[in-house]
């Protein structure tokens, strides 16, 4: 009998409520941050998001939804406020770690 941890089985219970927002009278929904696959880290600097990066982020979790997002025209300050709510949704704000100290 093997004791080998099971990824596959913590991959569904870990499974999070999506996040929700609305932009232009549609609903867009985007999975919880921590869902995305690991090939987004490669494309990311994930310490320090450029715009870029936050534009990768958000077409991996806008998924087949990023056409229409894209379409909506939208001010640069408002994606980065999208981007901090997504973030918040996670629970760990932008900039910290799990890790991080209350000092």
């Amino acid at each position: 009998m093997s004791n080998a941890f099971d990824l596959d089985v913590w991959v569904r219970e870990s499974r999070r409520t999506p996040f929700h927002f609305t932009l232009a009278g549609h609903v867009f929904d985007m999975p919880h941050a921590g869902e995305l696959d690991k090939s987004i880290l490669s494309s990311v600097n994930m310490d320090a998001p450029s715009a870029g990066d936050i534009e990768n982020l958000l077409k991996a979790g806008l998924s087949d939804q990023w056409a229409a997002f894209d379409a909506i025209p939208v001010p640069l300050a408002a994606l980065g406020e999208l981007f901090r709510q997504w973030q918040r949704h996670e629970g760990i704000p932008l900039g910290e770690s799990a890790a991080s100290s209350d000092s």
